[in-house]
């Protein structure tokens, strides 16, 4: 490898990272990446940039707030945006939807409720999409979720992180291990088909053993979905160190043979499911989706584009304001149009990151060239961390846990730039 990265460099995910996006020398018209993209599955996500509590490591894009009339302003606001946008997407199929942030059940029942009907401007109805809400133990309430339960949400996502107390306080969260189990007891009662349980590992303190500990007292409420993330020091953060690579990486491995055991398949560096998965038959790389509200991508063909990211909360409030001063949502301001290389880049590096990996004809296909002339597999190839089948190029289960580094080295030098230099 020519790029000395370390392994846990930053989360691989998504190509070009949001610190590649640049306002625009002048608004651009969604109405042609609309055209471009129609007739397609498209996926809704509304982001709720709110959360009563800002935790350590967070670099998300969500303000530390409580006040109900603001959070009311933001949510008429995010109406608005749909009903200019959802005429102009009565060409797009909206198969999902997600709720994120932030804390989306920090909102009382009657916002749910607000922001429900909003997303049926889209024609989306929980009944046909299928629909996805995070949480956080302290709102994961009867009263909330038996209206998600109602409604028809499909899956529920809880970010726990740690059931040591001293983990928590080392990721400045608060230790509430009572709360978090009556949330996650309240969520197993109500049975949703898909229940997913966040954690961290390589928090500074944290042994191989206490991060097992966590895991296993998680499985015992019976998730059917289980997302592990490494730690990072990231710009913005009140993190500022964590245990070392090696005894992260001892972390993950231990963590993979436990789940594996229990019958977890693992589709990603970072998650596990134990239900029927159909994600083999849809690839990576080039999905729809449009989002509602400040912080939230979206990617429509060729153009994707958010409001500002920034992770000072001075900044964030700033540009949820401008949000809510918008008077057209018809236009983006702020973002990154790919190339038709970019493109290729974005379906390697997607795919690559998922464990079907990637599909040889397809790519010939969709870029007219083969996958051969890419010499970087040769190298990961060299060091055991993909292997070729006549079908398609995939990551080894050893390349799984490099993901993130080996996703770094597929990101072109042009776009390293505008990330490295990106004032937050």
């Amino acid at each position: 490898m020519n790029q000395p990265l370390s392994r846990y460099v930053d989360y691989m995910y998504s190509y070009p990272h949001k610190t590649a996006y640049r306002p625009f020398s002048s608004p651009v018209s969604l109405l042609p990446y609309l055209e471009q993209v129609k007739g397609r599955n498209a996926s809704l996500y509304f982001h709720i940039p709110f959360c009563s509590h800002k935790c350590g490591y967070c670099n998300l894009f969500s303000l530390q707030t409580n006040r109900g009339e603001y959070i009311t302003a933001y949510l008429n606001t995010l109406r608005r945006q749909a009903q200019q946008l959802a005429p102009l997407t009565a060409g797009l199929a909206f198969d999902s939807f997600a709720i994120g942030g932030g804390t989306p059940l920090l909102l009382t029942v009657p916002q749910l409720e607000f922001l429900l009907d909003t997303a049926a401007l889209f024609g989306v109805y929980l009944s046909n999409a299928f629909t996805s809400i995070e949480t956080s133990p302290e709102y994961a309430d009867t009263a909330r979720l038996n209206l998600l339960k109602q409604a028809g949400v499909a899956r529920v996502s809880i970010g726990i992180q740690s059931f040591q107390d001293k983990e928590l306080i080392a990721l400045k969260r608060r230790p509430r291990q009572d709360s978090i189990c009556q949330a996650l007891n309240a969520i197993q009662k109500m049975d949703f088909p898909y229940f997913n349980i966040d954690l961290i590992y390589g928090i500074k303190g944290q042994t191989v053993e206490s991060f097992l500990y966590s895991l296993e007292k998680a499985l015992r409420f019976q998730p059917n979905e289980l997302f592990i993330y490494p730690l990072y020091v990231r710009q913005g953060t009140g993190i500022t160190e964590r245990e070392p690579d090696d005894v992260c990486f001892r972390m993950y491995r231990a963590a993979c043979e436990l789940l594996q055991a229990k019958g977890f398949l693992q589709t990603s560096m970072r998650r596990f499911i134990h239900h029927p998965s159909t994600d083999a038959e849809v690839s990576c790389g080039d999905e729809v989706m449009l989002s509602c509200g400040s912080g939230g991508r979206s990617y429509l063909g060729d153009l994707h584009y958010a409001t500002r990211y920034t992770v000072c909360q001075q900044c964030i409030a700033r540009e949820i304001d401008e949000y809510m001063a918008t008077t057209d949502f018809t236009v983006a301001q702020n973002g990154f149009i790919l190339s038709a290389k970019e493109q290729q880049q974005r379906f390697i590096i997607k795919n690559l990151m998922y464990y079907t990996g990637i599909d040889k004809a397809e790519y010939t296909r969709r870029f007219g060239e083969s996958l051969d002339r890419i010499p970087l597999f040769r190298e990961l190839a060299e060091q055991h961390w993909i292997e070729e089948t006549p079908e398609c190029i995939r990551l080894t289960s050893e390349g799984l846990g490099y993901s993130d580094y080996i996703g770094q080295l597929f990101i072109p030098l042009g776009i390293r730039q505008l990330m490295e230099t990106y004032s937050y």
